[in-house]
């Protein structure tokens, strides 16, 4: 239990209505533990009371749950306590009873209580708190302070050698760990196996030494024990790591917002911070326009036009643009289990699959071991960290080669794809399946009827489980590389092409080195393994829920990485991120979530379509194929032309009405709840979009689909990869009344039907003249008859 105690003056005895408090984790994240329990489990994480200044040892504990405090709209629609917000706001009444417990003559105090562990949580933090009145003033004229990490590091740097030499065994040393206070389980993971190997990462997120200590306990070690992890931490990485007093474990890695670019680039990691995320689509919508978050000035059809020109040169800076979404804290990262603790020795055998699989080349922790050895040998002799400019171009592409294969390699060792995590060879399971029977393996029955999720215990739900393991595992060893070795700076120094001994770089003043898979793997979608109809989402938690963790990474991805020129070069699959920052609106929408709420993600789908665009806005041909396999559409340079774009993915049909009906009005008129005709001005800027990239071109440069032909599984007019224009108009279906409309996706319709309904729409919505004209203009051009 904590305490704080509030010094009061009189008219915030009397005037005060509720306690207001903002929390980091003060709910419950994550998969449900399985095992066998030594002690029980706890549902609720935390608790608090209002002791006041008299009388006040009988004050009654509340439970910090949805139905006993109030949230706010964003954090109760997101999933609340529990849900995708790992840090959130919310507020308790202050009653007559309480009041009279306080005193303006004293210590008023308020207690925290943390109620015990899920498997997973060990704490929780307060960030602030406020006495308010009815209207929300904050009636506390106390000062807030906080802990000094950066004396806590300066102090450590003089550990003796001796705690140094013991703390350094505990950190890397094998089978010392216990799963937790509640699972009496000897890990073979080490505190290095799922942090940085260094621990850079506590050090950096300025981890305080009681929250070191603590996480040592919850994992069995003494309190001893654990202050000597902290003299090796603070003696070790004193000089290596920098002291960024921004970052924190409570503020996301790489929030995004202003002055990020001009800081170190050892200190972009630590993000702008929790106050940088924006509160509302308002906010939002002004910085994307170029103002002040908080501007009171009407945004004109002018700026967001120009916020979203997508011409030569322009360059949507996602590092620096603050944006409505709390990206998920450094936590968040860490594996729950570990992959050795996933993938472990079969009787007789020393070491499991995860670490007997494969060759120097092909074994994931094998390939991070021959990536880091690479950077060592290899740094500038220059000494400056961060600077890669001295490699000749075969070491570039092989640094390039090798850095992505950690991510391509953890993913070939769990197996399968999205959604399709299962192998159809019985005798060869993926590795994802292998770890999932060896933790179901494991499971209690008392223990899942206790958690009384039944999703979340079966053959899928563990298989996911093993995959979280694994791909948190790569997060972090990507993160850890680039960090270590200062590979945020310059993109093109290490990632382009090779021709002889030139090299030709590509890529933004900042970013990430690592192509597809990355972060965004990380995200519910990719991990989940369907099962009874569920799909894209966890089997331990809502959907809703779910969406939103995947909007964190996706959006997380599009900041440390939004990839290179070309329509899908890099790591972000761009279709996904659109379409998951629809799917959450529409989970809102269904929740009857406040229409602000939904906005929000709403204003923030044009900023991924316009990185997107200008991404995609390059001079490749729209239809060159390869003259070593001429009918393989994937390898035709037209599927990373922005041709492959010009059918859905940044269609004006998406943002408009598909046909006359109530259920075919758009999503995107939620926009008008922001501003009024705010909509309008999106689907304006749309068609200018549009027609940037593709009003200028000519019937000739456009492949004409082939019915004949399979593009992925569906005939190339219908695929979704499709970079090709329809060779004839085709009518659009009409209602009952006859009226016209566009009804299912893009199996169902035309490239053309989609454009000649984008043009009939926007006219509906009253589009700006002379922008729809040009529109419909070249639809014509490319339809002869």
């Amino acid at each position: 239990m904590v305490a704080t105690n509030l010094t009061l003056d009189a008219d915030a005895v009397t005037q005060a209505t509720r306690l207001a408090v903002q929390c980091h984790r003060c709910g419950q994240y994550n998969s449900p533990e399985f095992q066998a329990l030594s002690k029980p489990l706890t549902k609720v994480t935390g608790s608090l009371r209002i002791v006041g200044a008299r009388d006040g040892n009988n004050a009654p504990w509340i439970d910090i749950t949805d139905a006993n405090v109030t949230l706010p709209d964003n954090e109760r629609a997101h999933g609340g306590i529990n849900g995708g917000l790992l840090t959130l706001r919310f507020s308790v009444p202050v009653d007559a009873a309480t009041r009279a417990r306080l005193t303006a003559s004293g210590d008023n105090r308020v207690e925290f209580r943390f109620n015990g562990t899920d498997g997973n949580s060990n704490g929780f933090r307060i960030l602030d708190l406020q006495l308010q009145d009815a209207g929300g003033r904050d009636l506390l004229s106390m000062p807030r302070t906080w802990a000094d990490i950066g004396a806590e590091k300066t102090a450590g740097r003089e550990a003796s050698s001796a705690d140094t030499a013991a703390g350094q065994a505990l950190w890397s040393g094998s089978n010392l760990l216990r799963k937790s206070p509640i699972v009496d389980m000897k890990l073979r993971a080490s505190c290095s196996s799922c942090h940085a190997s260094d621990g850079r990462d506590l050090q950096y997120f300025n981890y305080s030494n009681h929250a070191i200590v603590q996480r040592s306990r919850f994992h069995g070690l003494t309190e001893a024990q654990g202050r000597q992890i902290v003299a090796y931490l603070r003696s070790t990485l004193f000089s290596k790591v920098p002291h960024v007093p921004q970052a924190a474990p409570w503020n996301p890695p790489y929030q995004p917002g202003p002055g990020l670019d001009a800081r170190p680039i050892a200190e972009w990691a630590a993000g702008a911070g929790l106050g940088a995320v924006l509160p509302d689509a308002k906010a939002f919508v002004n910085v994307f326009t170029g103002k002040a978050a908080n501007s009171t000035a009407s945004v004109t059809q002018a700026q967001l036009d120009a916020a979203m020109d997508p011409g030569p040169g322009k360059v949507l800076n996602t590092r620096e643009m603050p944006v409505p979404l709390q990206f998920p804290d450094w936590n968040a990262w860490l594996p729950i289990e570990h992959p050795l603790d996933i993938w472990t020795p079969e009787p007789g055998q020393a070491q499991g699959l995860f670490e007997t699989q494969g060759n120097d080349g092909t074994n994931p922790i094998k390939v991070v071991k021959r990536i880091d050895d690479f950077l060592k040998a290899n740094r500038n002799p220059n000494g400056a960290y961060g600077d890669w400019s001295h490699l000749n171009a075969e070491l570039r592409e092989r640094a390039q080669a090798w850095l992505n294969d950690v991510g391509s390699k953890t993913i070939d060792f769990a197996g399968g794809g999205r959604g399709s995590r299962v192998s159809g060879n019985p005798a060869q399971p993926f590795g994802g399946e292998i770890g999932g029977r060896k933790l179901q393996a494991l499971m209690s029955s008392q223990t899942a009827a206790t958690a009384g999720l039944p999703a979340a215990f079966t053959q899928e739900a563990f298989i996911e489980r093993a995959l979280f393991g694994v791909i948190r595992w790569m997060g972090v060893k990507q993160w850890e590389l680039a960090h270590t070795h200062g590979l945020e700076g310059r993109q093109d120094w290490l990632h382009g092409t090779r021709n002889g001994n030139q090299w030709t770089g590509v890529g933004e003043a900042r970013g990430w080195p690592f192509s597809w898979p990355s972060v965004f793997y990380m995200a519910p979608h990719i991990l989940y393994v369907p099962a009874n109809g569920r799909e894209n989402y966890f089997s331990w938690e809502p959907r809703l829920v779910s969406f939103y963790r995947t909007n964190q990474w996706y959006q997380l991805q599009m900041t440390v990485n939004p990839g290179w020129p070309g329509a899908s070069e890099g790591p972000m699959d761009w279709p996904y991120h659109l379409g998951f920052t629809t799917a959450v609106v529409d989970d809102l929408m269904a929740a009857k979530a406040p229409e602000a709420v939904s906005a929000t993600h709403l204003a923030r789908y044009f900023q991924v379509r316009t990185k997107l665009a200008q991404l995609a806005n390059t001079d490749l041909p729209f239809n060159q194929p390869d003259p070593a396999a001429p009918t393989d559409l994937f390898r035709n340079k037209g599927h990373q032309s922005r041709a492959s774009l010009a059918i859905h993915k940044l269609g004006v049909g998406e943002v408009v009405d598909r046909g006359p009906e109530s259920w075919e009005k758009t999503r995107f008129r939620l926009l008008d709840s922001v501003t009024p005709g705010l909509h309008l001005m999106f689907v304006n800027s749309s068609i200018s979009l549009y027609n940037t990239l593709y009003a200028t071109t000519t019937y000739e440069q456009w492949r004409r689909c082939d019915p004949n032909v399979l593009f992925g599984s569906d005939p190339e007019p219908k695929s979704g990869f499709r970079f090709c224009l329809d060779a004839k108009r085709t009518p659009l279906p009409t209602t009952s009344q006859g009226k016209p409309h566009l009804v299912g996706g893009w199996v169902d319709w035309t490239g053309e039907q989609y454009i000649t309904w984008s043009v009939l729409s926007a006219r509906n919505h009253g589009a700006e003249t002379q922008r729809l004209k040009t529109f419909s203009d070249w639809a014509d051009r490319m339809w002869r008859e």
